[in-house]
Parts: C-alpha cells; sequence; structure tokens
C-alpha cells in the first residue's frame, strides 16, 4: 500500500501515532519519506501486524542510525545489534529497571532511535509509557529555560565507572539534529548529578525536572501485541516500562540505532 493508503491514527494528545497498512519489509523510497514525516510529528510509531526476521529488523533500524553493539549485554545469538527484553513469569524485576529513560544516553553521540519488536505479550499490563520531551522543554518558565540551557550533566552506564564507553557528558538542553527543536535531555537512570552544581542542588533541580518531564498532560500509553514494531525518538522522548504482569511472561526484542555524526 502506498502512503496515501495509510491508516494513521494518533495514540494521544501529547505524541505517537498508529500506521496501518505498512510493511516495514519492503518500503519504497517515498514510503521511507512519509514515514520520517510522521516520525518527525509524533515521535512513536506503532507498526502491528510486522513479521521480521532478524536481519530485517536491524536493517530497518540502519534507516536511521548505525545500529548499537551493547557493551555490557548480551544480544540474541542470530544477530549482535538485537537485545531480548525478557521477563520471565517468577522475576520480579524488568529488563533495565523501573525508571523513566531514554536508551543508550551514556554514548557520544546518544542513541537516536530504537525499534522494539513484540514477541510474547501478556494477556494484561506490559503497556510502555512515552513522554513528550519537546512539550517538557516548552512549558518551562523563560528564566528555567535559560539556567538549564547553560548546564550539563555526565550519563553514565549504571555501576560502572567512567570510561569513554560508558559515560558521556550532554547538555541539559539538546537540539534536535532533524527538526531543530529543543527537548530537555536528562534522566534518571543514567544522571546522577548535574556538573557544576553542589550535591544538594543537584538533587533538587534532577528530582524537580523529573516531575516536570513526566506530567500526565505530556504522556501516552502504549500497549502491546505480537508482531508489532514500536519505534520511538530517544532524543526527545522519555519511556517507561509498566511492571504490572506478575505471573506472565514478556518477550520482545530491541534494536538501538545510534545518532550519526
Amino acid at each position: 500500500m502506498t502512503p496515501a493508503a495509510w491508516k494513521i491514527t494518533p495514540l494521544g494528545a501529547a505524541l505517537g501515532a498508529r500506521v496501518e497498512g505498512v510493511d516495514l519489509r519492503s518500503l519504497s523510497d517515498e514510503a521511507w519519506e512519509a514515514v520520517d514525516v510522521l516520525f518527525s510529528e509524533y515521535l512513536v510509531l506503532a507498526f502491528p501486524d510486522q513479521s521480521l526476521t532478524p536481519a530485517q529488523h536491524v536493517a530497518i533500524g540502519e534507516h536511521f542510525g548505525d545500529p548499537f553493539l551493547h557493551p555490557f549485554l548480551t544480544p540474541i545469538p542470530e544477530h549482535p545489534a538485537i537485545l531480548e527484553v525478557l521477563k520471565e513469569e517468577h522475576e520480579i524485576g524488568t529488563f533495565g529497571g523501573e525508571h523513566w529513560h531514554c536508551d543508550i544516553s551514556f554514548q557520544s553521540p546518544p542513541a537516536a532511535v530504537s525499534l522494539l519488536l513484540g514477541h510474547e505479550i501478556p494477556p494484561i499490563g506490559g503497556d510502555t509509557l512515552f513522554a513528550n520531551q519537546f512539550s517538557a522543554y516548552e512549558t518551562l518558565s523563560p528564566q528555567l529555560q535559560d539556567l538549564l540551557e547553560g548546564l550539563q550533566a555526565e550519563h553514565c552506564y549504571p555501576n560502572m565507572a567512567a570510561a569513554p564507553t560508558t559515560a558521556a557528558r550532554h547538555p541539559l538542553v539538546r537540539v534536535h539534529p532533524v527538526s531543530g527543536r529543543k527537548a530537555i535531555f536528562v534522566n534518571s537512570a543514567f544522571v546522577s548529578k548535574i556538573d557544576g552544581l553542589a550535591d544538594d542542588e543537584s538533587d533538587m533541580l534532577l528530582a524537580m525536572l523529573e516531575k516536570h518531564q513526566t506530567r500526565t498532560e505530556f504522556i501516552i500509553r502504549v500497549g502491546w501485541s505480537p508482531g508489532q514494531v514500536l519505534i520511538w525518538d530517544n532524543r526527545a522522548t522519555l519511556h517507561y516500562a509498566m511492571n504490572d504482569y506478575p505471573g506472565h511472561r514478556r518477550r520482545l526484542q530491541r534494536v538501538t540505532a545510534m545518532e550519526r555524526p
């Protein structure tokens, strides 16, 4: 089907859209241009009913950036760029922990886009929440915007010493390389302190920012089904995986495309 025949349904007022009638395995140049336009507008795109091999999953990710080979987590046997996002029936914790975060911000350049493919989905629960960080920035007072734009923070892989493969510094406000819009770029999973501030000042500002970044009006909640591919922009969103399906298995696979310099 051509882009004109796709069915596009917004997932919420803040961001996100469901795109039906698309086969991600065989997009023409025209179709990819349409996907890019939708992605720039909605930041999160859900494509139901996809049937992808691991190689096809990675190839789609390569449209957005260079596939990330995680230095600390074991990939699936079929491809080094695919991580299994798995929670077994007996497990309590979720993959990556329960934090609002963006993926792989401890690298420079950081992650651009993540592509998550659903395989085994619990009968209820296991949704993913997303928060629009353009809106989070734009609703701050001008005075606070000015303060944040002068600050940086180190993003470090949890429980690892800062090193070239585990840490990177980024401004608290990043200019999106495609749209030129400004977004708050800090998250509790990888950032513990803001440069140049006393510990208590940094803690207070980080806590205030996280509360603001995840205000209800910035958030959508996305459900899952087997075969759904969810693509999101790590440069302009935070996400959070709900851990509300005890006793059920949840298995997805993720490719992360890194921002190209």
